[in-house]
């Protein structure tokens, strides 16, 4: 049937891939300019309208995407039991939702910065204050974050998940840590992909890996 537990979990697990690139397409479009020794705000300054533009829409979708990919977690934790299942999907929805929200903030600080360009004014100024509200609204994502990360370890570890312990190591908090040595790793091109999507494609990761696991399970 096309909407048993199975087939939701791929899907979802699917969405979630897709939102990740979606978003991580998103981020490069923001302020990916190969090769390029400018600041952040330098760099969106000098980027046209429509670039900005496009990667703002595209974080909307990506978060419809991971809020699909939320059924995917559900179900990975349903063995703990419903409400344990509904209180780490319903703290990752709630990170998806930030996601979204924040990768359209992002839009602030470039069409500042490019005003700023465009009358002969201090780009780095102009875009602190789209970097302010990008900042207080990554301050916030954090509670919903730790809550969800905390839940999904104790799932994994306790054994009374559908991942297997080595699970762990994919959860988005720990390549996230390890950003530093990670990009350490990666040289020319490469590297600078990663760099400019890390946030996205740490969840790239998570939701390939996952998906695989509950794939064949």
């Amino acid at each position: 049937m096309l909407f048993e537990p199975l087939t939701i979990i791929r899907l979802c697990g699917i969405a979630g891939i897709l939102g990740a690139l979606i978003t991580g397409i998103g981020d490069l479009l923001y302020y990916h300019i190969p090769n390029s020794k400018q600041t952040l705000a330098e760099r969106m300054s000098s980027l046209p309208q429509t670039r900005l533009v496009t990667a703002g829409t595209l974080g909307l979708i990506g978060s419809w995407l991971y809020l699909l990919s939320t059924f995917h977690i559900y179900y990975a934790f349903l063995p703990f039991g419903i409400g344990f299942a509904f209180a780490v999907s319903f703290s990752f929805a709630l990170v998806a939702v930030a996601y979204g929200v924040g990768h359209a903030s992002y839009y602030a600080i470039g069409s500042s910065a490019k005003v700023a360009r465009e009358n002969n004014l201090d780009v780095e100024s102009a875009g602190k204050t789209g970097e302010a509200l990008f900042s207080r609204i990554v301050l916030i994502t954090y509670f919903p974050v730790a809550v969800a990360m905390l839940l999904m370890l104790y799932g994994i570890v306790s054994g009374r998940s559908a991942y297997p312990l080595w699970m762990v190591i994919f959860l988005p908090i720990v390549p996230y840590l390890l950003r530093a040595p990670v990009l350490k790793i990666l040289r020319g091109r490469a590297h600078e992909l990663v760099r400019d999507s890390y946030d996205n494609f740490v969840l790239l990761v998570f939701f390939l890996v996952s998906t695989i696991v509950l794939w064949i399970k």
